[in-house]
């Protein structure tokens, strides 16, 4: 999270937790095993942030927006998503285990959004879940590489246009 994806050895893990380099590897025999469970937290913990601000029961996509937006353009989570697009980064092209990785977290976002969002007459579930999942990530993004305050004028934006 510190010092991102370059940093992440097994020498630094077990370092950080008081342990053997050995004993990561006999829990993760290859970078990619400890790469994608790393990943893997991560997704988790976000997944369980969004859980606890989501009201009962489906919402449509501009109020999981609307909900969501607050608790995850926070500077705690900032480093978290600067560790997920670089994840991206890698991805873009084609390299492993970070494409496979990006495309699981991707497929379980959309799992779990699916069954919590309401779609549109004519559209499905997992295309609004999807939707929605592009439109976050865009605004973290923004909120990555350019500034929370440019992040934070396109999620108004966006809230304001859907409430028309």
């Amino acid at each position: 999270m510190q010092e991102g994806l370059a940093a992440l050895t097994f020498s630094a893990v077990g370092r950080r937790l008081g342990i053997s380099d050995r004993t990561v590897v006999y829990y993760f025999p290859t970078k990619s095993d400890l790469t994608t469970a790393v990943l893997g937290v991560l997704g988790e913990r976000l997944r369980d942030t969004v859980a606890g601000v989501l009201d009962a029961g489906s919402v449509a996509a501009q109020e999981l927006l609307e909900q969501v937006w607050p608790v995850l353009a926070t500077p705690a989570n900032d480093r978290v998503f600067a560790l997920f697009f670089e994840v991206v980064g890698l991805a873009s092209d084609g390299s492993e285990p970070y494409r496979s990785a990006v495309r699981a977290l991707v497929t379980d976002w959309g799992d779990w959004l699916e069954p919590r969002i309401v779609a549109a007459p004519g559209r499905s579930q997992r295309a609004t879940a999807l939707a929605a999942l592009a439109q976050i990530d865009g605004l973290l993004l923004l909120r990555s590489v350019v500034d929370a305050r440019t992040a934070d004028l396109a999620a108004d934006a966006l809230m304001t246009d859907c409430d028309a």
